[in-house]
């Protein structure tokens, strides 16, 4: 059932749902990357000049996935 067809109570209902989906997509792939490159920063294993530009590809890639490379690709030529 799509949102815009859910009732108030049947929206409610699927809360607990969502709260479980978060925590597993965060504990997934996307969640380690995430994870690691904080951890990267921290560290300073990569460089303070680069952090900006990390972060960027980093989130570009978690947040579109496949989309983002191909996109990067297309700049690139």
């Amino acid at each position: 059932m799509e949102y815009k067809d859910m009732s108030l109570w049947d929206a409610i209902k699927y809360i607990p749902k969502r709260i479980v989906n978060m925590f597993n997509k965060l504990l997934g792939m996307k969640g380690v990357v995430l994870v690691s490159t904080i951890y990267l920063f921290q560290k300073d294993i990569i460089p303070e000049q680069a952090v900006g530009y990390v972060w960027i590809f980093i989130v570009l890639i978690v947040v579109f996935g496949e989309k983002a490379l191909t996109f990067i690709k297309d700049i690139k030529k």
